[in-house]
């Protein structure tokens, strides 16, 4: 009988380290508006990736609020930030540890002809670990990850990523068919290599392209992209 307890103990300390962290709801969505101050990002004409980004984040922004998500925004005015800054931003966030945070990286492609075109989400590569620790990681952080290796957390958010990824190309092709989607692509991207949870980099159109960029532009394709997104999260 003592060794048939000792058993269930084991199976259930395996069964909590095991448990997928980042299950149940999302409970902080931190946007990052890519590029920023002195440096515009892509340029055509008259229109600047920095801006491009920061609009649709601050629609996405309203739309997570509106459906009742905490939303951080890496920046949201015209400023510029190193890579690791919008990294410790994310990381030091506090969130409610039932849930799990998500970051968001919003940007705008470019090509050296006019002609390419369409729509794409980044994942980090799953060969380049994260290091699930540095001197930004919040308290709830480190609480809600210490039973876990770093081993586990790298396939766990590695997977919640992909399918985030996913969602978001799915459900844009839905709203947005005769866009050319270019799919979910791997990538050694900083922001994605730095934070500490899922997350995925939104490639919204080729600043190049004059037909997708005036899309880009509208009023209204903001909007739909953030409901696309919006949507996206809650199926995870």
């Amino acid at each position: 009988m003592r060794h048939l307890a000792a058993i269930m103990l084991l199976l259930v300390q395996s069964w909590i380290l095991w448990a997928n962290p980042y299950s149940g709801p999302v409970s902080l969505v931190v946007i990052d508006a890519g590029h920023g101050g002195r440096d515009p990002g892509a340029v055509s004409g008259r229109l600047e990736e920095k801006d491009l980004t920061l609009s649709i984040s601050l629609e996405l922004e309203r739309e997570l609020e509106a459906r009742g998500y905490e939303v951080y925004m890496t920046r949201d005015e015209d400023v510029f930030l190193e890579l690791q800054e919008r990294c410790d931003a994310a990381n030091s966030q506090d969130f409610d540890i039932s849930g799990y945070p998500v970051f968001i990286s919003i940007h705008i492609n470019s090509s050296a002809g006019g002609d390419a075109s369409g729509f794409e989400v980044y994942v980090r590569q799953t060969e380049r670990d994260v290091a699930f620790l540095s001197a930004a990681t919040s308290d709830t952080l480190a609480l809600k990850y210490s039973s876990y290796t770093n081993r586990q957390l790298n396939a766990y958010e590695a997977r919640v990523s992909s399918e985030l990824a996913e969602a978001i190309c799915r459900n844009f092709s839905q709203e947005f068919p005769r866009v050319p989607m270019r799919g979910v692509k791997s990538g050694d991207l900083w922001v994605l290599n730095g934070t500490w949870m899922p997350s995925v980099l939104v490639e919204a159109g080729f600043i190049s392209n004059d037909e997708e960029a005036d899309r880009m532009a509208s009023d209204s394709f903001q909007k739909q992209l953030a409901v696309v997104i919006a949507d996206a999260l809650q199926e995870l």
